[in-house]
């Protein structure tokens, strides 16, 4: 694969674990969320819209999903959506070392079996671009 995909593939990925911690961040600033009712609803879509923490993880993700489509313009979908599956990795592991949360050992083999699986794809399943 071509290091410009695979730059753009681990921009995409980096872009995304910045949108969920932006998100996570903004959301703890929130009061507690009630869209029980088209009135409540409306409050809590407004209170989402005028986090600031909130709207600069959208436009995280804006970004990454157009790098996302230029990636899909050459590789295939089948080869390069394995090495998006490092976001499932790496933002548990921003979450730990950002916001502290912990992680018990379970979900350290899991980001261990992601990243494997990742590196297996990487190494083995050739694309032509």
């Amino acid at each position: 694969m071509n290091g410009y995909y695979l730059g753009l593939i681990l921009i995409t990925v980096g872009l995304g674990v910045a949108g969920e911690l932006l998100f996570k961040t903004g959301a703890v600033q929130l009061p507690s969320l009630d869209f029980s009712s088209v009135p409540s609803a409306l409050g809590g879509f407004l209170a989402l819209l005028s986090n600031p923490l909130i709207l600069v993880g959208f436009c995280c993700y804006g970004v990454g999903a157009v790098l996302w489509i230029v990636v899909l313009t050459r590789l295939d979908l089948s080869y390069a959506y394995p090495m998006y599956a490092l976001m499932y990795a790496f933002i548990p592991l921003a979450a730990h070392f950002v916001l502290k949360e912990q992680i018990p050992a379970a979900r350290w083999i899991g980001i261990a079996m992601i990243v494997t699986g990742v590196l297996i794809v990487f190494r083995f399943g050739a694309n032509p671009a």
